[in-house]
């Protein structure tokens, strides 16, 4: 009993000249003990022997060293409360560790849905206001500044995305891209990681713009000075072209180029199906199939598309659908056929328009295919 009391008093005075740094946290505990650079591990629970004090119960005594009380925590034990609002596909109030960076966060509440931005995710906290993040710049350039630890009681709010454009064709990361600092073409060009080894360096990149519901494609020079002058909009399309499908030559043969993400199908096998379908894709070409064959193939058309459907042939020709001759139009391979819809905002064509490039299809039957949309 009086034994008991000594290792109580001795803690107390302890306590009376020392920090607390924390207690309780986590199962693992480690702190220096005994002489300089020494150090031991121990687990809750365990019986420890303390000079001095004798055997000591984790569970129930903290460790003590150099005249301090020393309980280091293990980060894993340390949870936060977070609240996560915005354009996120589960939004709600989330239990995270002191280890979670913003990234994990959002990826735990379902992901940024497709209307969200990741160039101005506000983090808001009450002792320092609301701070703005560009998760893109950590997820591009791994700037890890914009991929910060968060706080209990944080607000994580995703607003709407801004000004965005579309990159495709002979570049590293063919995808949309919301403009902050960038500017012209080539931001948007470093943004999407530069040209692919397969560039068709020759051609001009061309920018597919909407103005007043109308397109107008503008053919930009690929060197340095064009591009820094030219200066992006809104729903632009940037396309790259690839040397392989500028020249129109789709073969199996050609080996993939190191660095290239373009995968080139041959026009001998493939039909495109393109617009108001629900799974616009490449399909094999079947000799036996009319087109309400291939329609069912994607899936169906969706409940915005039109009755204006056309096919696009690789040389250039264009055949329109009617109802009289809907189960009787000939389909060949290397066809595209482009399903109208009732919407033609600037996202919409940015969705035909990157279906149309990750295919493959040469620049004259990209804007074929839109002029026929």
């Amino acid at each position: 009993m009086k034994g008991s009391r000594l290792i109580l008093g001795l803690l107390i005075a302890q306590l009376a000249v020392g920090p607390l740094f924390a207690q309780d946290y986590g199962r693992g505990f480690q702190t220096p003990m005994g002489g300089e650079g020494a150090g031991s591990s121990f687990r809750k629970n365990d019986m420890q022997e303390l000079k001095g004090l004798g055997v000591v119960s984790m569970s129930e005594q903290d460790i003590m060293a150099k005249g301090q009380m020393m309980t280091e925590p293990s980060m894993s034990g340390l949870t936060y409360q977070v609240h996560v609002l915005g354009e996120i596909r589960n939004p709600g109030t989330y239990r995270i560790t002191a280890s979670d960076r913003l990234s994990e966060v959002l990826l735990r509440a379902g992901g940024v849905d497709e209307q969200g931005s990741q160039r101005n995710v506000e983090i808001r906290r009450q002792s320092e206001g609301t701070k703005k993040i560009d998760l893109l710049s950590f997820q591009v350039f791994g700037n890890l500044a914009n991929n910060p630890y968060l706080l209990d009681n944080d607000v994580v709010y995703v607003p709407l995305r801004g000004s965005t454009i579309q990159v495709v064709g002979a570049v590293k990361r063919p995808r949309d891209y919301e403009l902050k600092t960038e500017k012209t073409l080539a931001d948007a060009i470093k943004l999407a990681g530069g040209f692919t080894v397969g560039v068709a360096s020759s051609s001009p990149i061309r920018v597919v713009r909407f103005v007043n519901e109308k397109k107008d494609v503008i053919e930009i020079a690929s060197n340095e000075a064009d591009m820094s002058n030219f200066e992006l909009q809104n729903g632009d399309v940037v396309f790259v072209p690839h040397m392989i499908t500028e020249k129109n030559k789709f073969d199996y043969d050609i080996p993939k180029l190191p660095g290239d993400n373009i995968f080139y199908p041959s026009f001998e096998d493939r039909v495109f199906i393109l617009g108001g379908v629900s799974q616009p894709n490449a399909y094999t070409f079947n000799p036996y199939y009319n087109l309400p064959q291939y329609l069912s193939l994607a899936g169906g058309t969706t409940k915005m598309s039109t009755s204006k459907i056309n096919i696009l042939s690789p040389d250039g020709t264009t055949t329109e659908v009617t109802k009289r001759n809907k189960n009787t139009v000939v389909i060949n391979p290397g066809d595209t056929v482009v399903i109208g819809e009732r919407r033609i905002a600037p996202e919409g064509w940015v969705t035909l328009f990157m279906s149309i490039a990750t295919f493959g299809l040469s620049t004259t039957a990209t804007v074929l295919a839109l002029q026929n949309y």
